[in-house]
């Protein structure tokens, strides 16, 4: 059984499954799976045509894996004799942030990250992907 566009529904499925469950886990865990979800519902109708699905969809991916080794995901609070506390947060690749009394490190550098990240991604993947036009319009390759 598919929709329009001859997808099988499994794909439509499992899209929506990713959104519900990355809009439910949104305070938490959330995000990585609201953003594959929502892109794979966005790129569904051009899912057969690679060059126009894998560079956006592995671009979403590297995101997310940048976004997450970046930000800072345990952190520790210790109180001095002043009453001045200090906070010291570190991420999975072991980026450090500290911060005086309570300290709300910023999220700026791991959303940095994930932009670089997909845009690097993004670009590789289309150049990768992309049909080398010269060799198929009958021209001379290596000439």
């Amino acid at each position: 059984m598919s929709l329009t566009g001859g997808l099988p529904l499994t794909y439509w499925i499992t899209s929506l499954v990713l959104v519900v469950f990355g809009f439910l886990g949104s305070f938490s865990i959330g995000q990585p799976f609201l953003l594959i979800g929502l892109a794979m519902l966005v790129l569904g109708p051009v899912r057969r045509r690679p060059l126009m699905f894998w560079p956006p969809m592995l671009a979403i991916v590297a995101y997310n894996i940048a976004y997450w080794a970046v930000a800072p995901l345990s952190c520790t609070a210790t109180d001095a004799v002043g009453g001045i506390s200090h906070t010291v947060c570190s991420s999975l690749i072991g980026v450090r942030y500290e911060g005086q009394g309570v300290y709300n490190p910023s999220l700026t550098p791991a959303i940095d990250a994930g932009l670089i990240s997909a845009a690097l991604v993004l670009v590789v993947t289309f150049v990768v992907l992309m049909p080398n036009r010269r060799g198929r319009q009958g021209g001379i390759v290596g000439s």
